[in-house]
């Protein structure tokens, strides 16, 4: 009896930690300050889940800052909103078309 008694609380705990490490969002941070020239990838992952919102990762040039670091913004602030609209905008002026 107390074997099992030990066993269920051990799996509840268990069950505890891990649906409370599931609710975390990789971006809940602001990153730094990052220009749209800067930004080598933009990637906007959907809504999971997990999360309720929406992942926005930038990977960055070899600039001498940054050095191809990736970086998750946070998608409600006003500059990661900001730096997603210029960098498509600044990405399909400077779009390469192969024939």
């Amino acid at each position: 009896m107390h074997r099992c008694t030990a066993l269920l609380l051990v799996l509840v705990v268990a069950l505890y930690v891990l649906s409370a490490e599931a609710y975390k969002c990789r971006c809940t941070r602001k990153g730094p300050k990052i220009r749209y020239k800067d930004v080598q990838k933009l990637e906007i992952k959907p809504k999971h889940p997990f999360c309720q919102e929406k992942m926005i990762f930038v990977t960055m040039e070899n600039v001498s800052r940054f050095k191809g670091q990736e970086y998750c913004l946070h998608p409600k602030l006003q500059s990661t909103k900001n730096l997603v609209k210029w960098f498509r905008i600044w990405k399909d002026k400077h779009r390469v078309y192969e024939a």
